[in-house]
């Protein structure tokens, strides 16, 4: 699998226009664009920004993006909002929500990641939820997951997520309990 797509695919290189050949627009024309919607099979954007991505493969550097949709995402020093792919490979990136089969973060922040699978490698976190997680020196704020491979430094992992629902709902039962009774009298 190399860098670039083979010929003749649909390109889109931060322009809004659809080009089978990558030459045509020269890379400092490229940089430092807002875009809105990008829809093409190959997206490479790079110091740019753009408000909805889909596509299948996305490559994103130094960029930003609200809501990217791909089947495939590669992004180093960028950030998005969402983020819905079968894999999702962020370096040093900033991610809002992830969804995916595999979702990869490397010394990047994620909010909230839901995937069957998740890598962490130096990276911070809210919430993760996935089938298995493979941490290295690694911290969340929340860890539900059947399976956890390697250091991780976690608030709540699932029996503490459990144990501080059931506290608070025991809680929020008793302020509900004495309501009821101090309104009888």
């Amino acid at each position: 699998m190399g860098r670039f797509p083979q010929l003749g695919t649909r390109l889109l290189f931060a322009s809004e226009k659809m080009m089978t050949d990558p030459l045509r627009i020269p890379p400092e024309d490229m940089d430092d664009e807002t875009l809105n919607q990008l829809d093409a099979q190959v997206v490479d954007l790079s110091q740019s920004a753009a408000s909805a991505i889909h596509a299948d493969m996305a490559r994103l550097s130094m960029s930003a993006v609200g809501s990217l949709r791909a089947d495939h995402v590669e992004s180093s020093v960028s950030a998005f909002n969402v983020a819905d792919a079968e894999t999702i490979h962020a370096s040093q990136s900033v991610v809002a929500a992830a969804r995916g089969g595999t979702v990869a973060i490397n010394e990047s922040a994620v909010g909230v990641a839901v995937a069957e699978s998740t890598e962490m490698i130096d990276s911070g976190a809210g919430v993760v939820v996935a089938n298995t997680i493979n941490s290295t020196g690694s911290r969340s704020l929340l860890m539900l997951a059947n399976t956890v491979n390697g250091p991780v430094e976690t608030v709540l992992d699932t029996r503490g997520a459990l144990l501080a629902g059931l506290s608070a709902g025991i809680a929020i039962g008793l302020i509900f309990l004495v309501r009821a009774l101090t309104r009888r009298k």
